[in-house]
């Protein structure tokens, strides 16, 4: 706010540097002002282009000193913001009898500045931005980030069920110590949304990012559309125990046609959360128009 009553003082300013000149420079002209007013002998022929020539040359400095100051005011508002940053990284490393190797993958949250940032969220992506997983073992919101502090997430397990897609990238959203809201995407570009507001967008794949050979226990989403469709097809709840964990006793007590009658018409979205290393939380959403698309930022310039 402090910047902003700047910025607006600065303006002003200059517009009535502009308008006096300019109006000083008309009442030359028109004689109603005559350079023998002043104390100091000015040898000089006013005439229209004199004039002009005259303010063009001041209206250029002005506009130079107001374009280095609003610069200056941009790369503040970015001082934090550009080095926050967050990435993926991918090894291959051999599993505990040596036969095979284990992609294993990190989210990485880094904030370089010496402040400390707030209500971190990132967005795990698969193919280039056409399927969005959530934060997966990141936390659904990061509080606070301090100065020069990186966090790390494992994500090895998530990806066991995307083998066949290409390396991850991550995006990530935070709020700066001046309240302003930044978005690093996952091209590593850094965007100020502060003046945008959440909105549903379609996604650029509305399929749900499982193949054939994805169809496994460590595929939270494969999972989920088993249990949505064997909800349907098996209303009293006889094949659907095939999916569910002898260690999940409370499932015996449970009335499968109040079940389907919940949860029979919901899709899953694409978030998944991992709040420990083999339990899995995926949101279900009965509006249906809703399949397929993700959150996104819109504008807001009222």
């Amino acid at each position: 706010m402090e910047e902003k009553n700047r910025h607006k003082s600065i303006a002003l300013t200059v517009c009535l540097i502009v308008v006096g000149v300019l109006l000083t420079a008309v009442l030359m002209c028109t004689g109603i002002i005559s350079v023998k007013h002043f104390l100091i002998s000015l040898n000089w022929e006013w005439n229209f282009w004199t004039c002009l020539e005259a303010i063009g040359t001041i209206g250029a400095t002005i506009v130079a000193l107001f374009g280095l100051n609003l610069k200056e005011v941009r790369e503040k508002q970015r001082a934090v913001a550009k080095v926050v940053s967050s990435w993926i990284s991918e090894d291959s490393e051999p599993n505990a009898d040596g036969t095979a190797y284990v992609r294993k993958a990190i989210i990485h949250v880094n904030n370089e500045s010496a402040e400390p940032v707030y209500d971190v969220t990132v967005n795990t992506t698969l193919d280039n931005g056409k399927h969005w997983l959530g934060p997966l073992s990141a936390p659904d919101l990061i509080p606070v980030l301090p100065a020069h502090r990186e966090l790390q997430f494992d994500i090895t397990i998530p990806m066991l069920g995307y083998r066949h897609m290409e390396m991850p990238q991550v995006a990530c959203t935070f709020v700066d110590p001046n309240g302003r809201v930044w978005e690093r995407n996952i091209d590593g570009k850094l965007r100020n949304c502060s003046k945008e507001k959440p909105h549903w967008v379609d996604q650029q794949d509305d399929e749900l990012p499982v193949k054939g050979d994805d169809f496994t226990p460590f595929n939270p989403m494969a999972v989920c559309l088993m249990f949505l469709n064997a909800l349907n097809k098996d209303p009293h709840g006889e094949a659907m125990r095939a999916l569910i964990s002898p260690q999940a006793t409370g499932w015996g007590k449970v009335d499968w046609d109040e079940l389907k009658r919940d949860y029979g018409n919901c899709v899953p979205t694409s978030n998944t959360r991992f709040p420990a290393p083999h339990v899995a939380i995926i949101s279900l959403v009965a509006d249906k128009s809703l399949q397929g698309k993700k959150s996104r930022r819109q504008r807001n310039d009222n």
